[in-house]
């Protein structure tokens, strides 16, 4: 699978974006300051280089693996001794890279925790080449954090991306399963997930991020408000506050139209056993040569 010249410029300015930003989003990262300044800054950082959020700023602190996202008026703050994982995307035209990392706030009593995720990384990246079965990196992504004494998540995985599409069906394991094999042309998340709990996420609460799922016979002013929502956001992820360039009435309209099942909430994804969770992630073309990182 080849990629177009200009498709590849995209996804490099995506990447410089997604970058940018995740490293303004973990400065941000304080004892005292609220969740949603973290958001603040991060999407400040992507429009100032031309790119759009792919999915809302996921702030995830401690035991919460994934999904979580503050919001105007939310009212957390961190912490000394929270672990902070921050996971940023970003699109150009459609075309997405996504990055996370974890800091942990005034503290180091998880330090060797951090470290297995971006090791992980680091050697999955290695891994990474045409041909190579998914397992495979899966496999070598667990042993790095079992050998540091932690499991991974084994329900949490990487994922390929397509244009507006921010999982599209490759999956990247973050443990020795899978069959698939890496092709040339792919663009690649890879997400090593680090915990001192179980090694397994279970569904929270409902969270702030949202899904479009299909019109589901709306009608009048639901049928409206749910093809502004596709035409604005396509089919990525999307928060409710972003949509308040509808107007006064985009609140009403969301809950009938969550109601109807037409828009889902992801659940907020929590360690089955509470334990801490750290995380690592960078995405890349997969070429000729190995993996090329785009996020860096």
């Amino acid at each position: 699978m080849l990629l177009a010249v200009d498709v590849i410029k995209k996804y490099l300015k995506a990447g410089k974006a997604a970058r940018k930003a995740l490293v303004r989003g973990t400065e941000v990262c304080k004892v005292g300051t609220s969740y949603f300044e973290v958001v603040k800054e991060v999407e400040s950082a992507i429009a100032e280089e031309g790119a759009f959020p792919a999915f809302p700023v996921n702030v995830s602190v401690n035991h919460i693996g994934a999904h979580y996202t503050p919001y105007p008026g939310d009212g957390k703050v961190f912490k000394k001794g929270d672990v902070v994982k921050i996971d940023v995307g970003c699109h150009v035209d459609g075309y997405i890279a996504d990055n996370a990392a974890t800091v942990e706030l005034e503290t180091k009593r998880y330090t060797d925790l951090i470290e297995a995720a971006e090791e992980a990384l680091s050697v999955a990246i290695k891994t990474i080449r045409e041909g190579v079965k998914t397992g495979d990196v899966g496999k070598n992504i667990e042993s790095v954090i079992n050998n540091r004494g932690y499991r991974p998540i084994k329900n949490l995985s990487g994922h390929a991306i397509e244009r507006y599409e921010l999982h599209s069906g490759l999956s990247i394991p973050n443990v020795g399963r899978g069959r698939d094999k890496i092709q040339k042309g792919m663009i690649l998340a890879v997400e090593p997930f680090a915990t001192d709990g179980k090694g397994k996420v279970v569904n929270g609460r409902s969270s702030e991020i949202l899904r479009l799922r299909g019109e589901r016979r709306l009608k009048g002013e639901d049928l409206e408000f749910y093809r502004w929502l596709k035409n604005t956001f396509d089919d990525l992820p999307f928060a409710s506050y972003w949509c308040r360039s509808y107007g006064k009435e985009y609140q009403r309209l969301l809950k009938r139209v969550k109601r109807f099942g037409a828009v889902m909430a992801y659940p907020i994804l929590v360690e089955a056993n509470n334990g801490i969770i750290t995380q690592r992630e960078d995405t890349m073309i997969v070429t000729s040569k190995g993996a090329r990182v785009i996020t860096k």
